[in-house]
């Protein structure tokens, strides 16, 4: 299926970015790929990207690729495909997916500025 009108895939997008921040995942090289958890073979297609987010009620998950083969080094433009994966826990493709994973939000008020943590608790309190 062909969009109607092309896109950048860029940085996340909201309406009212209330919090911003950054995530990084160290993929887990046991268990199953993430080409098995989403369906794509990986003889043909190169995952290059990938998309998780929603609303209020529903998140969904998006993978983009590229053909198998594709030079990624190169420069300019990448041209890839966004695959809706159907069926699917996001956040359970995620789980199963990851080594370690870290995500990090701070208020928009305070994005680009240090936050020095001094002082660490639980909830509820811990003995």
């Amino acid at each position: 299926m062909t969009v109607d009108e092309d896109y950048l895939w860029g940085d996340a997008e909201v309406t009212y970015p209330d919090w911003k921040g950054t995530a990084q995942l160290d993929e887990r090289m046991t268990g199953r790929s993430l080409y098995e958890l989403v369906g794509l073979d990986q003889d043909d297609w190169m995952i290059v990207g990938l998309d998780l987010g929603g609303g209020e009620h529903r998140h969904s998950l998006h993978v983009v690729a590229v053909p198998a083969g594709t030079d990624i080094h190169g420069q300019g433009e990448v041209r890839a495909t966004d695959f809706l994966i159907h069926d699917v826990d996001p956040y359970e493709v995620l789980q199963q997916m990851t080594h370690m994973f870290e995500l990090r939000l701070r208020l928009r008020a305070l994005v680009g500025r240090e936050i020095r943590i001094v002082e660490r608790s639980d909830v509820p309190e811990q003995d």
